[in-house]
């Protein structure tokens, strides 16, 4: 007796397996509280990291951002942001755009290589619903912190910060992502502006190396979704931690940062003269641990001989040895000057102003209070604690 049917039985078994394969991709991997992340979402983002060169662990670090994905968005549910799919496109075509594609192309490679659209979407959403959540959550705080800082107009508080940069991108090739990565955490040690600059001469493949990797002026709400929280959590003078891009690894350093609504004009500038004995070591202690002038205040118990002199003077009435030296700093900058023959000489520029009675009170809330009370900070904070009160079970 011939048992007749119109599907070969090898197919069957093929779609058998198949309906096997899919049943367990997608069975549960990860619960976080009532959420549930599956073994096919951490293959797909998993293998997008791969693709695009992430640094780390693949599948570990899929999971902790499928982890931190649920409860940012749940936290941006609580706080009634919704999905903007203008910001979306937006932020999409930027990411296609460092690797020269189109959002379409950029796609087409990824499904190419097994990875999924909707995967690139939602590692790129995320970020979005975040930002906007934890500006949501801490726009009190924030607003507070900036109307105290804005000596210009407290009672109208309508600024926006804008943030001076320095990049560097690295390129990762195949086989040779552990160099890149040591070239990356050797430059992050770099504390100077200028020697930052320099590496970037050296070591950058993006085209603003030409330049000493330095970039315009930019609003700090119009940086991509994924960069803004890296740039918001630096102080003046620390370098980010390293973004993946397609290709490669940027890190950013600060130079500056302002408040859109002050002029750039200035009248008065205030400086920084710090007098030591002569020695390199002392030299190096200044370039490795100052930032800010406050930061010269620590050393002048442990610095042999020292003295420091503060003062802000009209740019005007400089003497000729300052208006040498001072145009050609930028806020927070220094140069060592020999003084005597036993002695040396710092000199930095702490900031500039249209007021001559700032106080030392008012100009450290100016120059510190953006970097100490940055968004990044609090959103930080806040999903940690978001973490800390879920539960997470592996599967």
């Amino acid at each position: 007796m011939k048992f007749k049917t119109g599907t070969p039985i090898f197919v069957v078994i093929i779609l058998f397996t198949n309906f096997l394969f899919a049943k367990d991709a997608f069975v549960p991997a990860i619960q976080v509280d009532d959420m549930i992340i599956t073994e096919y979402e951490i293959d797909q983002r998993s293998l997008f990291f791969e693709l695009l060169k992430f640094p780390g662990n693949h599948k570990k670090e899929a999971e902790k951002s499928l982890i931190d994905d649920r409860l940012k968005i749940r936290a941006s549910k609580k706080f009634n942001v919704e999905e903007n799919s203008n910001a979306l496109d937006f932020e999409m075509e930027m990411f296609a755009k460092r690797a020269n594609l189109t959002v379409d192309q950029f796609a087409k490679r990824l499904e190419k290589a097994g990875v999924d659209r909707k995967t690139w979407e939602n590692y790129m959403k995320v970020p979005i619903l975040w930002f906007e959540t934890v500006n949501r959550k801490f726009a009190a705080e924030i607003s507070s912190s900036m109307q105290n800082n804005d000596i210009k107009n407290k009672s109208n508080f309508k600024s926006e910060i804008q943030v001076l940069l320095t990049e560097i991108i690295i390129p990762v090739q195949s086989g040779f992502e552990e160099e890149a990565n040591q070239t990356v955490e050797t430059l992050r040690k770099i504390k100077s502006v200028k020697k930052f600059s320099e590496a970037a001469f050296t070591y950058s493949v993006a085209p603003t190396r030409n330049v000493g990797g330095k970039v315009k002026w930019q609003s700090l709400s119009t940086l991509p979704s994924i960069l803004k929280p890296l740039i918001a959590g630096l102080s003046i003078g620390e370098i980010s931690a390293p973004l993946p891009v397609a290709g490669g690894l940027a890190i950013f350093q600060l130079r500056d940062l302002r408040e859109s609504n002050k002029q750039e004009a200035s009248k008065f500038v205030e400086y920084v003269e710090f007098k030591f004995k002569k020695n390199p070591k002392i030299n190096d202690l200044i370039i490795s641990n100052v930032m800010i002038c406050d930061d010269l205040y620590s050393l002048l118990k442990s610095v042999e001989k020292a003295e420091l002199k503060r003062k802000t003077v009209k740019e005007n009435s400089l003497s000729k040895g300052l208006k040498k030296v001072l145009p050609n700093l930028d806020k927070n900058e220094f140069i060592f000057q020999k003084d005597h023959n036993f002695t040396s000489k710092l000199i930095m520029v702490c900031g500039r102003s249209e007021k001559e009675n700032l106080s030392k009170n008012e100009v450290n809330k100016i120059s510190r209070s953006l970097a100490n009370k940055r968004l990044i900070s609090l959103a930080n904070s806040f999903l940690e604690n978001l973490r800390q009160e879920a539960r997470i079970v592996f599967k």
